[in-house]
């Protein structure tokens, strides 16, 4: 498949309104499955995340310590994760 400059791309866009029909796309979906890697990567670590947040709970490490960890404010851990993990238990 012959590779289109951005001017190119961007000239031939203005001037068709189906780029398909005019058989100028003929991308498929191997052609972005690392997009595809990268969203199910980016999951499965925010899973992660959540389950050492969840755990660092459990173990009653303080909000302050948690956000160190994330790189953000206690503010903006409490906030995304408080709802998500259970409560310390008083004592």
């Amino acid at each position: 498949m012959t590779k289109m400059t951005d001017e190119q791309a961007a000239a031939f866009f203005e001037a068709t309104d189906d780029p398909v029909a005019a058989g100028m796309v003929a991308h498929d979906v191997s052609e972005v499955a690392w997009v595809a890697a990268a969203v199910a990567n980016r999951d499965a670590a925010d899973e992660q995340v959540l389950a050492a947040v969840r755990d660092a709970r459990a173990r009653g490490v303080p909000w302050v310590l948690i956000a160190s960890a994330l790189g953000v404010s206690y503010q903006a851990a409490h906030k995304k994760y408080r709802h998500l993990v259970d409560p310390v238990p008083a004592g």
